[in-house]
């Protein structure tokens, strides 16, 4: 089978599809169910999680945890980001913004909530990707963004 290459921000993890369907990420191996509407449920000997997946065959990925996964399948190269991009965070699919919880010129940590969206009737934390200054905030509260829009900018 071929590879799959799992992108989350700097790390990339490699996962292969087995001959039973099930998928190997690392040493764990997981059972996926399609739920339907966007939703799967994965299940391993350590539990089950819920993950949504949306995008094209071509750009997939994955959101769990408040983390957004890019798969790419084969040797597909990784889609390179430019450094303004690095800096912005963006809405992984069409969403409505539900909370703004940062202002220009907080501080922030990573892993802290700094904007609330819903998206197929679930709450989608987005997550600071690493320690900063927020620099500018370019949502508001009941705004309907689109994914790959910058929402706001972390120097």
């Amino acid at each position: 089978m071929a590879p799959i290459s799992i992108d989350a921000g700097a790390s990339t993890l490699r996962a292969e599809l087995l001959p039973d369907g099930r998928v190997r990420v690392g040493d764990a191996i997981f059972a996926v169910e399609d739920l339907g509407g966007g939703v799967w449920r994965a299940t391993s000997e350590a539990g089950a999680a819920s993950l949504w997946a949306a995008g094209s065959r071509e750009n997939p990925w994955v959101y769990h945890c408040g983390v957004v996964y890019r798969l790419r399948v084969g040797n597909a190269p990784a889609t390179r980001q430019h450094r303004d991009d690095l800096a912005s965070l963006s809405a992984p699919m069409p969403a409505t913004v539900r909370a703004v919880l940062v202002a220009p010129g907080q501080s922030v940590v990573r892993g802290e909530t700094v904007v609330i969206l819903e998206a197929m009737k679930m709450e989608l934390p987005l997550r600071a990707p690493h320690d900063g200054v927020v620099k500018d905030v370019r949502c508001q509260p009941g705004e309907l963004v689109q994914p790959g829009t910058a929402l706001l900018e972390i120097q």
